[in-house]
């Protein structure tokens, strides 16, 4: 049966429009397995108590470096912090500490504990960047998908108490986010997600943006279904209305998948843009 473009699910499960999607992680897999055999790094260190609570760090050559915080996507239920080693072969070379974050996933945990879990680990990356190699007056941080929804969600400017400090970030790149999660209520997948619908305001970027301090690059491909480019666009607009430093990136020829190999060397597309977030040249 053709997919008919419309359809709800094909719109917002990656995996429906995407059929390919497991060579990109075979292929993520793959190279990750590479840097961390050909890469310094320190893994697995608690930034909280659960299981998944933890994080990697691949140190650059120099210290006090600037440091980079990677949240990786699934659908807020799958993957892992070792399937994105690879990012530390685009930021290492560029003298960027990496930093890859896991966070505990669905059915285990709910969506809200999860937002407060990713602002648990970018705060403890701050106290301790100093152990890291790191400064903690340069640290920049991307997410995609999935992550990119953690990440701007942690960054809610209406958070309250729990509110972020807005010295903690530099720049914030988000990478085929979603970020108004009504839409997540009817596909397939909330069958291990577990959202419900009076748990869907208080996790939806779109109705709790980022603080207007805080700058933002917001990327998403041209090859992604119509609806998950709408978001992008949405979000960013929102925030520039606001009063956000915000810059809107729309790169052809790439799906929610095969963007995130622009990540995978020191001169790809996301990686340059990492670095200009980072306040570096080429």
């Amino acid at each position: 049966m053709p997919v008919v473009q419309d359809d709800h699910e094909w719109q917002y499960n990656p995996r429906e429009s995407v059929p390919e999607f497991a060579r990109y992680a075979e292929r993520a897999s793959d190279r990750s397995r590479k840097a961390r055999s050909n890469r310094a790094g320190r893994y697995d260190i608690a930034y909280g108590r659960s299981k998944l609570s933890t994080l990697d760090v691949f140190p650059a050559e120099a210290s006090d470096a600037p440091i980079h915080v990677f949240l990786h996507g699934g659908y807020w239920r799958g993957r892992d912090k070792s399937d994105y080693s690879y990012v530390a072969d685009a930021l290492v070379p560029h003298g960027i500490t990496t930093v890859v974050m896991n966070y505990d996933l669905c059915p285990g945990a709910t969506l809200p504990e999860i937002v407060a879990q990713t602002r648990d680990g970018l705060r403890w990356v701050y106290q301790h960047a100093a152990d890291l190699g790191g400064n903690p007056e340069r640290i920049t941080a991307s997410g995609h998908s999935a992550g990119a929804h953690l990440l701007a969600m942690a960054l809610a400017d209406d958070a309250g108490e729990a509110r972020l400090s807005d010295a903690l970030l530099k720049r914030v790149v988000l990478i085929s986010g979603i970020y108004e999660l009504e839409p997540v209520l009817g596909i397939s997948v909330n069958e291990t997600i577990g959202l419900r619908p009076e748990m869907v305001d208080g996790v939806s970027p779109m109705r709790h943006p980022p603080a207007v301090t805080m700058p933002l690059d917001i990327v998403v491909g041209a090859g992604e279904t119509p609806s998950w480019v709408r978001q992008s666009r949405d979000f960013a607009e929102l925030c520039r209305g606001r009063g956000s430093v915000c810059t809107y990136h729309e790169i052809p020829g790439q799906d929610h998948f095969s963007i995130m190999t622009l990540m995978e060397t020191p001169d790809g597309v996301l990686s340059r843009l990492i670095l200009k977030a980072a306040g570096l040249s080429a």
